[in-house]
């Protein structure tokens, strides 16, 4: 169960504002989704075949291939510098 203060200090994290009703319902579902998570967590997998074998997990072999060219990709870019993309927040340039 989370506590209001928690939910305060994550709303205040994801800069939120929430009121009254706003708080019982995410306090609710944020409870909800992290009991789901413990079940999950506990939850045992059994990776064997039943004689000790891998259940036939095989995994692609990695294949390497060329990027796209960076004129491409940045092709579409609303700004771009040095080959990069430019991004900006509010007041200036990212740092």
């Amino acid at each position: 169960m989370i506590t209001y203060d928690e939910l305060k200090k994550i709303a205040a994290l994801a800069k939120l504002s929430l009121d009254g009703e706003d708080i019982d319902a995410l306090t609710k579902d944020i409870s909800s989704i992290l009991d789901f998570a413990d079940t999950i967590a506990q939850a045992t997998v059994d990776l064997t075949d039943g004689d000790g074998g891998d259940a036939g997990w095989c995994l692609r072999e990695d294949v390497v291939l060329p990027s796209m060219p960076v004129a491409d990709i940045l092709a579409n870019a609303g700004e771009q510098q040095d080959g990069y993309f430019v991004a900006r927040k509010r007041g200036g340039l990212l740092s």
